[in-house]
């Protein structure tokens, strides 16, 4: 589905990221996590073509990522930004809507039966229906965390690109948000989600990459790459006998 091999990318003279590669399959429900300033925004916002390489190779369904225009790599590849800006007061189920827009760019009555119908699936898969009618901007963050995860949802792309989507859910959402993600990858969709919860990426995901100054330091199955030794020198915590986690030192 998706393929990095040697990706570079400078912001500023810096170097954010540096000779990454991994894949990501159809079915895979991968974490991309590490500390503050890792490089893991960087590496969606490159998948999703808002960041240019400096060097490297992507690929999406074995087609290079540079011969795709802007409106069919958005049918290949949705993605769920950490920072969510809705400029406009519109109402749930069109903000959801702009989910289809590479597919059928129209208001949510203006779509077609199976665009409403993949918009009225994605709201209930998110736990948004009751928000239905009401005006975006009025929804506490939690809900319009939600109502973007429908958004990213009801797009076509068989691959979906997630950047700290659990940040202002409760509990008991963050839970439901990784069983859909599961879900979804279960039908054959390719996942990657950046996480900070290392216990909810080693319950759901089925691999985890660990990011650190832009290189990757493990890419593999979570109790591999959240070893005692990836703990300590990546996020400097460790593991108490009860499984929590804890500051190393």
């Amino acid at each position: 589905m998706i393929s990095v091999s040697g990706l570079c990318i400078s912001i500023a003279a810096r170097r954010i990221v540096d000779g990454l590669s991994f894949t990501l399959d159809g079915g895979e429900l991968v974490a991309l996590t590490g500390p503050n300033g890792a490089g893991k925004s960087t590496v969606l916002k490159a998948l999703a073509g808002v960041t240019a390489a400096a060097s490297g190779e992507i690929g999406i369904s074995g087609v290079p990522a540079s011969d795709y225009g802007a409106m069919a790599r958005a049918r290949q590849v949705a993605w769920l930004a950490q920072s969510r800006p809705v400029a406009w007061n519109l109402c749930v189920e069109d903000v959801v809507a702009l989910g289809r827009f590479a597919e059928s760019p129209a208001a949510y009555g203006r779509l077609g039966t199976g665009g409403r119908r993949a918009v009225d699936t994605a709201l209930a898969k998110a736990d948004a229906v009751h928000l239905v009618g009401r005006s975006f901007q009025a929804l506490s963050g939690g809900e319009q965390a939600r109502v973007h995860l429908a958004r990213l949802l009801a797009s076509p792309a068989p691959c979906l690109l997630l950047d700290e989507p659990c940040a202002a859910l409760d509990i008991a959402h963050q839970l439901s948000l990784m069983e859909t993600l599961a879900a979804e990858a279960a039908t054959g969709r390719a996942i990657l989600v950046v996480l900070h919860d290392l216990d909810l990426a080693a319950r759901f995901c089925n691999r985890i990459i660990v990011l650190k100054d832009g290189r990757k330091v493990a890419d593999d199955a979570p109790e591999r790459a959240l070893s005692a030794d990836v703990l300590a020198h990546v996020f400097g915590v460790r593991r108490t006998g009860s499984g929590g986690l804890v500051r190393a030192g």
